[in-house]
């Protein structure tokens, strides 16, 4: 009786598990490695398309191995593989890659390989498929992927034609609660007020896992809500694979594009951010490449794609990847002016705020709108609505072109007013509030809830349009909107209340006493509760009240902390290099120039009073100690000198109003956001995956 032996084997990010046969496995060191894309229990829609990619490594950077086979239910499909012909005369031995046009090219691979690859296949029934792969050497190995339904016959199924996703950034629990707290009080000990986001229909937990690692970047944060697949941190709309080319890799289609597909050309795309429009969570909609900083090549393919990903609408920051080097704030290397491409296809460009308050008031909204208002990322909400009292940020002379920055309420009013009016079959907008995971990166209490106002803003503005499709007589206009994040980020909590007697003003240092926590007295003496005053959008007047709501930060680096907002942005902490003599590693500390007690510190109050901080350790890697022994501290296995927050693996809210808003209580994974929205668009029904 012959014995099965299963051996599981990393091969990069992905875990894959090799199935031989007979009465012992081959020794691990001369099996040849297996890897299959996609991986063993990705599941995907109906219809939906997807690369097929399988790569058969030899150990030790032997000859390429040879004689790979491919089935698809037991079907052999080694025949259709698009590589070139390599040594041998098979496809893809030896690293070949595709010389074909768009799509079919593709980049070579290690020598010591051979590949298989196949584009845009999908399946049309629901159901279960599995993908085999053979060498020469009898290496073998198998994935098994579902397929799941998600439209319905039924004509009477309530529907939604358009969907609004609304992603805060790094947005937790905690964020939400602070900016309830900070915006709206306590009255009675009871909200005073509610967030847009706290009105919704339904609330449920995400789980946020990537691919290959427990806490997830915004990349995959992203991709997995509107791909259904888990996806590698950095990388966006793809599955990694083994050559160098970024925009090669193996893709799965996303939500937008799979409805511009089969809705056809009335159905439009819209990406509304307050980072650069080529940041992760965009992109994240509409690009496809293993590294989400490919900033030029985003913003092309943004344009070259558009019959297919159907952005109509793309708006943010990032207007250096639009125009060559030596233009203005231009950084593209190829020379090529993206913003006249996009103007000639018919795109509406504006670039300050001016501008979008006129197109806001204009009878007709352009059809295509291109809105770039930075450089890089734009400025966040604290140093908008606070320029001129308490932010100097934007009074820095190197921001002076910057001061005409829109709000992201007004980014989205302005999105859904051109998709509305030129999308008779629907459309799919996402609206990133994206600094509130910037700020919380630099661990900034003050500008990381400020944004998460400013987001709330932007869901209110969905909710109003929502109102109108949802409760008119048309059955077929109906809109759904999700709030929500792809990760959380800093470790962000809500620690205490300033205690009045300790506070930095009174004091004239920052001590730790001012966080005042619970208090069990009967008679409670200690006013523990919140004296902000907001003006009429929500935002405090004074962001350094008596009485502030204090934050702390569980995945922070070294940092300095006086209780006091700062009236420029920084980060936290800072690389101190190496000393002289060698014996201290670069590291990172805390930055001095932040709540510091030297002189031109930013730690001073409104009114110019410095207020020196205490330092409060962090928690996370700081690249201070080596990592022995060297020769097993290869890649990215050292720490490094982390200078900011990290994200962390805590589940994250996702709130949602509009037709199948109920499918999202509960507890489940984001790449289960995908078949959610899948069908309350189509009226399908099913057991979510």
């Amino acid at each position: 009786m012959s014995i099965r032996s299963y051996l599981c084997v990393v091969a990069v990010v992905v875990v894959q598990c090799l199935v031989f046969a007979g009465t012992a496995a081959p020794a691990l060191a001369q099996a040849t490695r297996l890897r299959i894309m996609p991986t063993d229990g990705a599941e995907l829609a109906i219809g939906q398309r997807f690369d097929l990619r399988v790569e058969a490594t030899s150990p030790d950077k032997g000859p390429a191995p040879r004689g790979l086979r491919v089935t698809l239910d037991e079907v052999d499909i080694t025949d259709r593989n698009i590589l070139d012909v390599g040594p041998g005369g098979e496809r893809g031995t030896g690293g070949t890659g595709a010389s074909g046009p768009d799509r079919g090219r593709v980049g070579r691979a290690p020598t010591n390989t051979t590949n298989f690859l196949i584009r845009d296949l999908s399946f049309s029934e629901a159901g279960s498929h599995t993908i085999s792969a053979l060498t020469a050497d009898e290496t073998k190995a198998s994935v098994r992927v579902r397929v799941h339904a998600w439209e319905s016959d039924q004509t009477d199924v309530p529907r939604a034609r358009n969907v609004i996703l609304l992603l805060g950034d790094g947005m937790g629990v905690a964020h939400r609660t602070a900016a309830r707290l900070v915006s709206r009080g306590l009255r009675s000990g009871k909200a005073a007020g509610r967030l847009a986001m706290d009105t919704m229909e339904a609330t449920g937990l995400v789980m946020t896992a990537s691919l290959n690692s427990v806490i997830t970047d915004s990349a995959p944060g992203m991709s997995s809500y509107v791909t259904g697949h888990k996806g590698a941190n950095s990388q966006v709309g793809v599955y990694p694979d083994n050559t160098d080319d970024v925009f090669d890799n193996p893709r799965v289609e996303y939500l937008g594009e799979m409805l511009r597909r089969t809705h056809g050309p009335g159905f439009n795309v819209g990406l509304v951010t307050t980072a650069d429009v080529t940041d992760a969570t965009p992109a994240g909609n509409a690009a496809h490449t293993s590294d989400r900083n490919a900033g030029p090549g985003i913003a092309a393919r943004y344009f070259e794609e558009r019959r297919t990903n159907g952005v109509t609408v793309l708006m943010g920051g990032g207007a250096r990847h639009f125009s060559p080097k030596g233009d203005r704030t231009g950084e593209r290397s190829d020379g090529r002016d993206l913003l006249r491409d996009y103007q000639d296809a018919g795109y509406q460009l504006v670039t300050t705020d001016g501008q979008l308050q006129s197109i806001l008031t204009a009878p007709d909204p352009p059809s295509s709108l291109l809105g770039l208002f930075h450089p890089r990322h734009m400025a966040v909400a604290f140093d908008k609505v606070g320029a001129g009292r308490y932010s100097r940020e934007l009074a820095l002379a190197e921001n002076a072109e910057l001061r005409d920055q829109p709000a992201l309420d007004d980014m989205a009013r302005a999105a859904v007013r051109s998709l509305a009016a030129h999308s008779p079959d629907g459309f799919y907008l996402l609206i990133e509030g994206a600094s509130i995971d910037k700020q919380a990166h630099a661990v900034d209490a003050e500008r990381t809830i400020w944004d998460v106002i400013e987001f709330d803003r932007a869901v209110q503005v969905a909710l109003d349009f929502a109102e109108t499709t949802n409760n008119d007589a048309d059955a077929t206009n109906d809109t759904l909107v999700i709030a929500t994040a792809d990760h959380e980020a800093g470790g962000f909590a809500i620690i205490g209340v300033g205690n009045e007697r300790y506070a930095p003003t009174v004091l004239g240092t920052a001590v730790r006493d001012y966080a005042a926590v619970f208090r069990f007295q009967p008679e409670q003496a200690l006013d523990f509760t919140l004296n902000y005053e907001v003006d009429e959008q929500g935002y405090p007047r004074d962001p350094d009240p008596s009485r502030k709501l204090l934050v702390g930060w569980a995945a922070a680096p070294d940092h300095y902390e006086n209780w006091i907002s700062n009236r420029v942005a920084q980060d936290g902490a800072i690389v101190q290099p190496e000393s002289p003599d060698g014996t201290a590693r670069p590291a990172a500390v805390a930055n001095p120039e932040r709540d510091g007690h030297a002189e031109a510190s930013d730690n001073q109050t409104v009114t110019g009073r410095p207020i020196p901080g205490f330092l409060v350790e962090g928690t996370i890697e700081n690249g201070a100690n080596p990592c022995e022994p060297t020769d097993r501290c290869q890649g990215d296995i050292p720490s490094s000198p982390h200078t900011i927050a990290g994200h962390t693996a805590t589940d994250v809210p996702l709130s949602a109003s509009g037709p199948g808003a109920l499918r999202f209580t509960g507890t489940y994974e984001n790449t289960d956001v995908f078949f959610k929205l899948l069908r309350a668009v189509g009226g399908g029904e099913g057991k979510t995956p």
